[in-house]
């Protein structure tokens, strides 16, 4: 192969800084990560790995160079602008059944053969390359499916860089692609705590939730996704027949995608009982289980009236994100503790 020692794309536009700086915190990456875990409801523990200052930094600037122009599918509610978890409860308020699948360690089961597959067929990421003028004029291609499919005059060297052993060390190009998924994973796979993990996420289960999205369509039920929680339901079916439909076809198209379903946690249930999704009742209407709410009206008592001299502004915080949650399913309600928060807030620590 003939010696090219160039690049198509301006590393310091994307990056925000040089490539010398990028290819140092990815050949010290471990230097460059803090790990720690966090206690799981069921008592387990969560694997976190935090990036350094640098390193996220530079994850930062990608999601906004690159990863924020791709487009989740609409039934995807988490880590999507405008959509949360109270979205995500609405299309399931005042069904007959209802049924939630898990996926087991959802974000390090998202492997760089995952990003190689399903990251870079965009082409906004070719308003990057000194080659775009070429893509427009239909000469390449950057999606490794069109490009199996099409005879372009014009080979990426981006795929050639991911697909072809060794071609970067061979012919002295440098990838944008290969250091980008460098830098987006440890170890081989996403990390939790990486802030580039959610939206690639998003973007490799587009094509499973677009499958289940058709599925469900096709049998007039509602799917969603929140992260690794799948919630499906209908006003029609019993839990029964909901099932049969849906557990079947959501266990085959995890596993084509490279996951692995939460046996545990598989559940299906009539509206007999409660129903929640992702913490929010959905029965007649969207509301926060009244226990929950009582949990929090008494800590807000505690930190307003009974012990306002241990109060603190990481506790404050705490408290006005849940009645931030709190207002988006019961507005009134979580406007009610907002208010006397912050009432409390401007007395206490002199806020304007």
């Amino acid at each position: 192969m003939e010696k090219k020692s160039s690049s198509n794309f301006n590393f310091q536009k994307i990056f925000n800084k040089p490539v010398e700086e990028i290819d140092e915190i990815i050949k010290n990456k471990d230097r460059n990560i803090e790990k720690f875990t966090i206690p799981k409801k069921d008592g387990s523990k969560r694997n976190v790995i935090a990036p350094s200052k640098d390193l996220k930094y530079i994850q930062k600037s990608l999601y906004w160079r690159l990863f924020r122009r791709y487009k989740a599918n609409d039934a995807a509610h988490g880590f999507v602008s405008k959509r949360g978890i109270s979205t995500n409860a609405e299309p399931h308020v005042g069904a007959k059944s209802m049924g939630k699948i898990d996926i087991s360690n959802f974000f390090d089961s998202i492997s760089t053969d995952h990003l190689k597959n399903c990251l870079f067929g965009n082409q906004h990421v070719c308003r990057y390359c000194k080659h775009y003028e070429r893509m427009m004029d239909g000469l390449c291609n950057p999606s490794i499916y069109k490009n199996k499919e099409i005879d372009y005059k014009y080979k990426c060297d981006e795929l050639k860089a991911i697909f072809i052993p060794n071609y970067c060390e061979i012919t002295g190009y440098n990838s944008l692609f290969t250091r980008v998924i460098e830098i987006c994973t440890y170890n081989g796979y996403c990390a939790q705590g990486f802030p580039t993990s959610p939206i690639i996420a998003n973007i490799v289960l587009r094509g499973f939730d677009q499958t289940m999205s058709g599925h469900c369509n096709d049998n007039n039920i509602a799917y969603t996704r929140y992260a690794d929680d799948l919630a499906f339901s209908s006003k029609e079916l019993s839990k029964e027949e909901l099932k049969k439909i849906i557990i079947k076809k959501a266990y085959q198209q995890l596993f084509a995608y490279g996951f692995q379903p939460n046996k545990k946690k598989t559940m299906f249930k009539s509206n007999a009982g409660r129903m929640k999704v992702c913490g929010v009742v959905t029965n007649v209407k969207k509301n926060v289980q009244r226990s929950v709410v009582h949990t929090f009206r008494a800590k807000c008592h505690n930190f307003i009236i009974r012990f306002p001299e241990k109060a603190t502004k990481t506790r404050l915080r705490e408290l006005k994100g849940w009645a931030s949650f709190l207002m988006s399913i019961n507005p009134d309600k979580g406007r009610y503790y907002m208010d006397k928060l912050t009432c409390f807030e401007k007395t206490r620590f002199k806020v304007a």
